[in-house]
């Protein structure tokens, strides 16, 4: 029985290898410019700010041509129009996206084809306040060929939803810039005061950098584990968290992802208030955002894993318990390696 038990988890393990590599291998071919029968082209959407040769250089950066594309400028009144703010000045709309509309299921991917130029968000930071907008199932590429803080970029993929027919809700969209700006003030708060604490450990600055990395992703978890406990709570108790429930459910967020010795209360203060605009913004903690929260999450435990087998031993202390969360398909992994080994004694 006990043979016949390692077979079937030897079995299921292949079969869990045969279907992640034809899910990298179906990704990779809805990215590869095929034509989306919802919206035709990917949809490239320009910073009206640039000159033509900085436009040149912006399509080029992104692999595209005005034959491949489905081409729209994102203004200054479309900043103002989706984030709530702004002059409407033309001038500071310098960053660019290309969109292409997924297959349901497929998540958010977000790739900043120019990091040395997008200057103070990552891919993974834009991921929250696109699923809190309300974009689902999309291949985002930002580029920019001068350096900009990037929160723009924003409004360039809601640009390319709307022009292909797909409402975006204002009010989601100014949280999700919200989202975005908390994010960022956060974070660096915490790399701040983590590489404070970090100095005994004899970082070199490159292992900094990979360091940094891992506590924004964790922060990015932060917010998805946020999200989905709001949801979970309002569900069993059918009215929304009070205050100190808010409160409860960000503090223990940050303890699991580990970074509750990184944290000021001012931070804690500006996730809690972003908490409270989650529940109380239609759509936000929906059934259809959970499951684009589920993707992404991934893609942010996946982010913590890699920095953290880079990094060695320090690498072990920057996981915190979001390893908890690796279930059952990481047991059950275990346990086929366990059966193999034990074969070879």
């Amino acid at each position: 029985m006990k043979l016949h038990k390692y077979i079937l988890l030897a079995g299921l393990g292949i079969s869990l290898g045969a279907g992640l590599i034809n899910q990298d291998k179906a990704y990779a071919e809805s990215d590869d410019g095929a034509i989306n029968e919802r919206w035709g082209k990917p949809t490239f959407v320009a910073g009206a700010g640039l000159n033509q040769q900085q436009l040149n250089e912006t399509m080029d950066k992104l692999g595209i041509n005005q034959d491949s594309v489905k081409m729209e400028t994102a203004t200054g009144a479309d900043l103002v129009k989706y984030l709530g703010y702004g002059s409407g000045d033309d001038s500071v709309m310098l960053s660019s996206v290309v969109v292409n509309r997924e297959d349901q299921g497929n998540g958010i991917n977000v790739k900043i084809l120019t990091p040395q130029n997008i200057t103070q968000i990552t891919a993974d930071q834009y991921k929250n306040p696109l699923v809190t907008a309300g974009i689902s199932d999309a291949t985002v590429k930002v580029a920019s060929v001068v350096k900009v803080t990037g929160e723009s970029a924003l409004t360039g993929v809601y640009k390319a939803f709307e022009s292909n027919g797909e409402t975006v809700d204002p009010q989601r969209a100014q949280l999700a810039q919200t989202e975005l700006d908390t994010t960022s003030d956060v974070s660096q708060s915490v790399v701040n005061k983590a590489n404070e604490q970090s100095q005994n450990q004899n970082l070199s600055d490159s292992e900094k950098e990979k360091a940094d990395e891992a506590y924004k992703a964790q922060l990015n978890q932060t917010l998805v584990d946020i999200k989905k406990e709001l949801a979970e709570l309002k569900e069993k108790q059918g009215e929304l968290a009070t205050k100190d429930d808010v409160e409860k459910i960000v503090n223990d967020a940050l303890e699991k992802n580990n970074l509750s010795q990184y944290v000021t209360k001012d931070d804690i203060n500006k996730l809690v208030a972003l908490a409270e605009k989650y529940q109380t913004t239609d759509g936000v903690l929906d059934k259809e955002s959970i499951e684009q929260l589920d993707k992404i999450s991934s893609d942010f435990k996946g982010t913590v894993n890699k920095v953290s087998d880079q990094l060695g031993k320090f690498g072990d202390s920057l996981k915190g318990t979001i390893e908890d969360n690796q279930g059952f398909f990481s047991n059950l992994w275990q346990q086929i390696k366990g059966f193999f080994s034990g074969l070879t004694k």
